[in-house]
């Protein structure tokens, strides 16, 4: 049956399928993946309509910096954060972050206003670091950062530069850059160190970012948490995706000939086939663009076990408003193409702690992937989760706490 979502307001057998019970069916993503991000917002900032079933939610809304109603909460204690952005309550009462179209605080890098979400910057608890996964944003963990917060945790949900309420640049994407990104994100804004170090949680292609950045920055990480991790974790396994997209395979199979966009040097010395294949990819990316951008809801279910509610969808279709979305999407379409290292090998390097929260009804990522991920970590703590691929969002009370307790380990 499907679960309405909830939200708040502001301030042999293998182990694997043993542990999970269930096998769901694989659905392979060849084409550029399902959501998009929001228009870029206004530099310099530092700080829906919604449908008829959500009336009553309205009415719960408080104030930033209260906690929720006694009778909305668990058996846990909750924080009064002061600095919560705003967040509603769904139709479960669940507290979630309210959908803002103008986006949230902004930082600055490689000159670009990049947005994220922060909640109880002055707590005392963990940093956590969120990272979403492609074409999703900040506002994806809309029910993360207030129920983590309100645990006395820092948290920080970024919008990755070329998603969300981040600008829509040419760049050279690839999960070395986003994962630079996530590093110097948990040093400047979270205040990451070697005294103080993050717990950073990353899905689908953000567990990548998430991973890289836990990998080459292990003095200030704590421990890494992977939601339904993309990546090719086969042993003797090629960088990049396991899937192609149809754009890099219009472009070409070798990653050479996927330039980087910033170099006008590279764009001069294109061969006449190169200039054709690239631009052939464009065209294919375009198209992918606006179909998928017309089936943004339908998408979505075939990897939540709920329904996708109106703000979610909202908040994804803002992204094709953006004048740069186009440009932008085929741009990150190639970035599998670009990456150069394995998320094998990064998995290796990492020794730090490791969670496995996992939606086991995913299509995309199955368990099998997680499993593999065992095999490699065999000390990973793995949470299977009865939902879909993106668990934080599909099944928000359970992960959020889940997720919560296995942070604060960390500390105690």
């Amino acid at each position: 049956p499907s679960r309405a979502r909830r939200l708040r307001h502001p301030p042999g057998e293998t182990r694997l399928e043993a542990l999970a019970g269930t096998r769901p069916s694989m659905f392979a993503l060849t084409a550029a993946p399902r959501c998009f991000a929001a228009p870029v917002a206004r530099a310099g900032t530092t700080s829906s309509t919604r449908s008829n079933v959500r009336a009553a939610s309205r009415s719960v809304r408080a104030n930033a910096s209260a906690a929720p109603p006694a009778s909305k909460t668990s058996e846990e204690s909750f924080l009064d954060v002061s600095d919560m952005p705003v967040t509603e309550f769904d139709e479960n009462g669940v507290e979630r972050v309210l959908l803002q179209t103008q986006g949230w605080d902004t930082w600055v890098w490689k000159g670009h206003a990049c947005n994220y979400i922060s909640a109880g910057v002055g707590n005392t608890g963990p940093i956590v670091v969120l990272v979403h996964g492609f074409g999703a944003h900040s506002y994806h963990w809309r029910y993360t950062i207030p129920a983590l917060a309100r645990r006395g945790c820092r948290v920080y949900a970024l919008c990755m530069l070329g998603y969300g309420w981040s600008p829509k640049v040419t760049a050279p994407y690839s999960m070395e850059f986003w994962g630079e990104q996530v590093i110097d994100f948990s040093r400047e804004v979270a205040g990451s160190s070697e005294s103080d170090k993050a717990v950073i949680a990353g899905n689908s292609i953000g567990a990548l970012a998430a991973l890289y950045a836990a990998s080459n920055s292990p003095e200030t990480t704590k421990g890494l948490c992977l939601v339904n991790s993309a990546g090719n974790f086969a042993e003797g396994a090629a960088p990049g995706p396991e899937k192609k997209t149809f754009a890099q395979h219009a472009v070409g199979t070798a990653s050479p000939k996927i330039r980087d966009p910033t170099d006008p040097d590279a764009a001069q010395n294109l061969t006449q086939l190169e200039k054709l294949q690239e631009g052939f990819g464009r065209l294919v990316a375009t198209g992918i663009f606006f179909f998928t951008k017309v089936r943004i809801k339908n998408i979505l279910q075939q990897v939540y076990e709920s329904v996708p509610d109106a703000d979610l969808v909202r908040s994804i279709e803002l992204a094709a408003e953006d004048p740069g979305a186009i440009d932008t999407f085929y741009q990150l379409s190639l970035a599998g193409g670009r990456t150069k290292i394995t998320a094998g090998d990064l998995l290796e390097k990492y020794n730090g702690p490791l969670m496995l929260l996992w939606g086991v009804k995913d299509p995309w990522m199955t368990p099998e992937k997680a499993s593999r991920i065992l095999e490699i970590k065999p000390n990973a703590h793995y949470v299977p989760i009865n939902a879909g691929h993106c668990p934080h969002d599909d099944a928000p009370v359970e992960c959020s706490r889940k997720m919560g307790d296995w942070a604060e380990s960390l500390v105690a």
